[in-house]
């Protein structure tokens, strides 16, 4: 009897240290799980923040970006504006008879090799630190991570159009032109005067314009300038767009005061 009042005492006493220690052990599990989703919290918080940071960083420089693409866009349709002028003109009985300054349209032709260079600060911290993978939007993330490609195809655009420059543009109007006066019609640089004064040689346009070779250089220069034109109008709908879903994700925000004083970015 004794035996079996002793036996239950131990069974109930083993069940209530079972039962406190699952209890401690369940208290121990919650904790470690709360720990858990507390610091996931702050890790999400974080990346929230850094991808906030970064995406309005990336919002300000695609607007100096597009300062310069605009820039490099009007500029190379000026030199296809320029080229289809002389164009007009040029035959085997070739005169010219524009209200324009010949020599002032030849300047756009033999300096044509505008590009545009986007800042890529930004960009290439986003891309090449991994960092692209916070931003939760995926078409963002596409968007974003196109830029490089769509750079690229745009280089090479860009390195054959100087190329030409180099070999055939320019070699064809040294001693065909006075590239004296073509300095004297613009001004392109900020912190130097251009103007050399005028040639005092006499010199006629006919036989340059009388010039067949002088079409195809123009036809020529004017087709990669419109590929160039092409490009850059592609890589600007990309730009506005990444704007666009930007905006759209902190509408409160006031871009217009993260855009002042904008860097304008290289012409070269």
């Amino acid at each position: 009897m004794r035996y079996l009042k002793l036996k239950r005492l131990i069974s109930m006493e083993t069940k209530n240290y079972l039962g406190y220690a699952l209890g401690e052990v369940f208290l121990v599990v919650m904790g470690i799980l709360i720990a858990l989703q507390v610091s996931n919290w702050n890790e999400k918080r974080k990346e929230k923040i850094d991808e906030k940071k970064i995406l309005l960083s990336l919002h300000n420089e695609i607007s100096s970006s597009l300062l310069n693409c605009n820039f490099v866009i009007k500029k190379k349709q000026d030199v296809i504006s320029s080229a289809k002028e002389i164009l007009s003109f040029t035959s085997p009985k070739g005169v010219w008879k524009s209200k324009y300054k010949l020599d002032s349209l030849i300047f756009h032709i033999t300096n044509s090799g505008w590009r545009h260079v986007p800042q890529e600060g930004v960009l290439n911290e986003l891309i090449n630190s991994g960092k692209l993978s916070i931003i939760s939007e995926n078409i963002l993330k596409t968007k974003i991570s196109s830029l490089p490609k769509a750079y690229s195809q745009m280089i090479e655009n860009d390195r054959i159009n100087r190329l030409n420059i180099e070999v055939n543009i320019n070699p064809f109007f040294y001693g065909k032109s006075i590239l004296r006066n073509a300095s004297n019609y613009f001004e392109v640089f900020e912190f130097s005067k251009t103007p050399l004064g005028f040639t005092k040689f006499n010199y006629s346009n006919d036989k340059l314009l009388k010039n067949p070779k002088l079409e195809d250089i123009l036809s020529y220069q004017s087709t990669y300038h419109k590929y160039g034109i092409e490009f850059l109008e592609k890589i600007k709908i990309n730009y506005l767009f990444i704007q666009k879903l930007i905006e759209e994700k902190y509408p409160d925000v006031d871009f217009i005061k993260l855009d002042q004083d904008l860097d304008k970015g290289v012409w070269n």
